[in-house]
């Protein structure tokens, strides 16, 4: 039988006592650069960052959440997804056009009284 000599009975000591190499620290995630509208049943139409989980705020109409996404994705220069209650995706243009188009119409209609 061979005897452990001092040296690697030393190291072997060192080994269990140092301390545990440390996990590697996650990085902080990078934030969307996309602002997202989708439906909720029972809540509305929210507004949310892609890929989060908290919505920041719920709107009764798919117009007034569009005016909110437009506003928000112009200031902190994002871009913008807007789904339909289905969930399919809808044009950013199209939903974009019957905003101007509602607000034309309220126009006219605050005109003619």
């Amino acid at each position: 039988m061979a005897t452990k000599t001092t040296a690697e009975k030393s190291a072997k000591l060192a080994q269990k006592i140092a301390p545990a190499k440390k996990a590697p620290i996650a990085k902080e995630e990078k934030k969307s650069n996309t602002h997202e509208l989708f439906y909720s049943a029972g809540k509305g139409w929210g507004l949310r960052r892609k890929g989060s989980e908290k919505t920041i705020k719920y709107y009764k109409t798919k117009l007034e959440g569009v005016e909110a996404i437009v506003r928000i994705s112009d200031n902190q220069k994002t871009s913008v997804s807007i789904r339909l209650k289905n969930g399919k995706f809808q044009k950013f243009d199209n939903a974009v056009r019957a905003l101007n188009y509602v607000k034309v119409a309220g126009e006219e209609d605050e005109a003619e009284i």
